[in-house]
């Protein structure tokens, strides 16, 4: 039977050269994006690049993806970006590259916004502007910006425009000055850890730190992680909470009833063992398929097909997972004839 497919955590390749007719003269020709020092593509041997939306939806093809919410590559370091105004300036840029090249496919290319977190205001104007005039469907937020906490209410303006709005924010980290400090001498412990790591914390600041039940009409995904760490870190959660709960007085429920609520999402890897006790524990309908290509360590063009293929899922569960949790996260209607 043929299923919906929806990639919840699809990328763009969004190289300086292909943003700088749409930044201010002023900005235009500088480095845009912080580089780190890894060697991550293996001299192009893993990966893909991507440089225009026909690439992008024959890579869908490929995979068999019907609609793809798109994420940033190097914009996922906004947040880490020294100069606020060109951070400003860059988000601006970023969106409406982004949604000159949805418009090849909008009913099958969406974007996701991002700001830049130094100006809440600034970034509240900026999805704003991203949702009503340029149709986004999302919000990336990067799980660390230096010298804040995400649960600081300084951020609040954005997370409360993007509640109003109706539109969910995926938590992001990359692997580079955007992700926990500097421990390993090697790409591969760097990557292993910074992924799971960086989205233990941002549940912390979104629970614990009480973003949700601040803005309780706010959703969240914890993206591009797996699911293996979920049951664990919600039991932990719980244990820390019942122990110290007078440390957090403003929460009105245990970290796992906010998680189970039905706001929160999370990504599965199509070949995580762990995804079937991860069902057991928090059912099937607030995990997602994501690709994560055109990314090195992505699956393409078979992470569709495995997922579909496993024999310890139900149907039902791939159906959810694949694509309908996904369209009920970012609000999408099923595309027709499927």
């Amino acid at each position: 039977m043929a299923m919906t497919v929806i990639d919840s955590d699809g990328h763009v390749r969004d190289d300086a050269d292909l943003l700088q007719p749409f930044l201010p003269e002023a900005f235009r020709g500088r480095p845009l994006f912080a580089r780190d020092e890894w060697h991550r593509h293996l001299p192009g041997t893993r990966g893909a690049n991507p440089r225009t939306p026909q690439d992008q939806l024959a890579a869908m093809d490929r995979e068999g993806v019907d609609v793809a919410v798109l994420y940033p590559t190097s914009g996922l370091g906004i947040g880490v970006l020294r100069e606020p105004e060109k951070a400003v300036a860059i988000a601006h840029a970023y969106n409406d590259w982004l949604a000159d090249f949805c418009t090849a496919a909008p009913e099958r290319l969406k974007g996701v916004a991002i700001v830049a977190p130094h100006d809440p205001l600034a970034a509240a104007r900026e999805l704003n502007r991203a949702v009503t005039d340029l149709g986004f469907v999302g919000l990336m937020m990067p799980t660390w910006v230096p010298g804040r906490y995400l649960s600081d209410q300084a951020f609040d303006p954005i997370y409360a425009e993007a509640a109003t709005l109706g539109v969910p924010i995926g938590t992001h980290t990359g692997v580079g000055q955007e992700a926990m400090p500097p421990r390993f001498p090697d790409f591969l412990s760097t990557h292993a850890t910074a992924h799971p790591f960086e989205q233990m914390a941002a549940v912390c600041s979104f629970v614990v730190g009480g973003i949700l039940e601040r803005h309780p009409a706010l959703r969240v995904a914890f993206l591009e992680s797996g699911i293996g760490w979920v049951p664990f870190w919600l039991e932990r959660l719980d244990e820390s909470f019942e122990k110290r709960h007078a440390e957090v007085p403003y929460l009105r429920m245990k970290p796992s009833e906010y998680l189970l609520s039905g706001r929160c999402y999370f990504h599965t890897e199509p070949e995580e063992k762990g995804l079937v006790y991860a069902i057991e524990v928090l059912g099937d309908d607030q995990i997602m398929y994501a690709s994560d290509y055109p990314h090195w360590d992505c699956m393409h063009p078979d992470s569709a097909r495995i997922l579909q293929e496993r024999t310890d899922l139900s149907e039902s569960s791939k159906r959810k997972i694949l694509g309908d949790n996904a369209a009920r996260f970012y609000k999408l209607p099923v595309p027709a004839g499927v």
